[in-house]
């Protein structure tokens, strides 16, 4: 079974009870493997969960930016990256998926769904849920939904890293 099947049969909390391999550097490189998949979600029922309404409509660049190496990177000259958590009461809660619903530029209705058509899903450092995607600069956030494995009434934007200004072209070169 590959590692990639291993985290999606993970986030949906049906992956396989394997013996925990001991992680090793890559030998070519000396590094470590990147980032581990995050924990299986808990086990038991899954629920559907709105994201707080208080936290749409709002587009990326009208709020603070607020961009984390391990949620999505960023600033990026053309990307938006959204980042929602499950509350902090919601400790031992998971995402299986998040499905936030923006509304593009040219005023076209997406509904993406995390992580399947793209960014990840993962536990912050107190061990709450958290999901981030990339997406082209300018959507603006309408509402979403997620499923969760464990115990949340809703969950919330908690971040986002606004696209940066596009690069200055600097100046002319002299004749």
């Amino acid at each position: 079974m590959t590692t990639a099947c291993m985290a999606v049969l993970g986030a949906a909390g049906l992956a396989p009870d394997l013996p925990r391999r001991e992680v090793r550097p890559d030998p070519f490189t000396g590094r470590p493997p990147g980032p581990p998949a995050p924990p299986a979600p808990a086990p038991g029922p899954r629920t559907t969960i709105r994201l707080d309404p208080a936290d749409a409509p709002v587009r990326a660049a009208g709020r603070e930016p607020a961009c984390a190496a391990g949620l999505g990177g960023g600033p990026y000259p053309d990307e938006d990256v959204w980042v929602f958590g499950l509350p902090a009461g919601g400790v031992g809660a998971r995402f299986v998926a998040v499905t936030p619903e923006f509304v593009a530029p040219n005023r076209e209705r997406v509904a993406l769904t995390v992580p399947t058509e793209g960014g990840a899903l993962t536990v912050d450092d107190a061990g709450v849920g958290a999901a981030w995607l990339r997406l082209p600069a300018g959507w603006t956030l309408t509402g979403g939904s997620a499923a969760i494995a464990g115990d949340a009434g809703s969950f919330a934007l908690t971040a986002v890293c606004p696209a940066s200004a596009p690069p200055s072209p600097g100046p002319l070169p002299e004749n």
